[in-house]
């Protein structure tokens, strides 16, 4: 007759229930998380997983807002690379309307002019961001701005070059026609004003707009950290309590066995 102590499967019941939370509590230690499954909290992920879409959709936004200014300074850039361009070609049809000039003069003139000219179009045509042309056309740029479909951003492109302003054919070869060449760049000056202004505006829109989706980034991640990350003191001393129970409850086992095993031989010598 042998007797089978509860005790001995219940002593290996408690070590491996033990071993499995050890290995968990060195697992959220390791990698600074409380979350590290399902299994560890099912209602904390389904609120962390939310937070990371959010969080990352935020950050992607973010990201393309920034794009967005930094094409918006490009096309800054190059409007007051134009404007100097009209003040200098103003300059010299104030200069060419002036009936005093000689005609090496006049020639000096019309030749910058034709440069200057010459120049603003190919501004316009080399003027580009990520390969798009931002001169070249009217055309709208959408912007995702927020991780909500419906909130976009819609940047307006105009076309700027000689034609568009309508100094293409503008000369200073005479007296009158520099007088209309002066009216022609006032009005394509004026044009052009409104749309550096237009484009400032639209640059302190996405900026602020990317300073919103930055602070919500932030909170989000605050609030996923809240959520998803271990608290160490709490976690390093359930490991070291772990860790004192898995060696009691394996001390425990060694004890109920050479109890068991003593009670036993005791019983069989006594049966022979």
């Amino acid at each position: 007759m042998l007797i089978n102590n509860a005790n001995v499967l219940g002593s290996f019941n408690r070590i491996t229930k033990q071993k499995f939370k050890n290995e968990s509590v060195v697992e959220k230690v390791s990698s600074g998380k409380r979350i590290n499954r399902a299994s560890d909290d099912a209602s904390g992920i389904t609120i962390s997983e939310s937070f990371k879409a959010q969080v990352r959709g935020l950050s992607q936004a973010g990201r393309n807002t920034q794009d967005g200014i930094s094409m918006l300074q490009t096309v800054d850039a190059a409007l007051d690379d134009i404007s100097k361009h009209l003040y200098r070609m103003k300059e010299i049809a104030v200069k060419a309307a002036n009936d005093t000039l000689t005609d090496e003069d006049r020639k000096l003139a019309h030749e910058e002019f034709k440069e200057l000219k010459n120049s603003i179009d190919e501004i316009s045509d080399k003027t580009e961001f990520n390969k798009i042309k931002l001169l070249k056309e009217d055309k709208d740029l959408n912007i995702q701005i927020k991780d909500n479909p419906y909130v976009t951003y819609t940047v307006k492109l105009q076309a700027v070059n000689t034609e568009r302003m309508d100094i293409k054919d503008s000369t200073v070869d005479t007296f009158q026609d520099a007088s209309k060449t002066i009216s022609s760049i006032d009005k394509a000056l004026n044009e052009l004003i409104k749309y550096r202004v237009n484009t400032g505006n639209d640059y302190n829109n996405l900026c602020q707009a990317f300073n919103d989706s930055s602070n919500s980034e932030l909170n989000l991640t605050a609030s996923l950290s809240r959520v998803e990350d271990s608290d160490m003191a709490s976690s390093m001393m359930n490991l070291i309590k772990g860790n004192v129970l898995s060696e009691y409850n394996k001390s425990m086992l060694v004890a109920v066995r050479e109890t068991t095993q003593g009670i036993n031989a005791i019983i069989s010598k006594s049966l022979l």
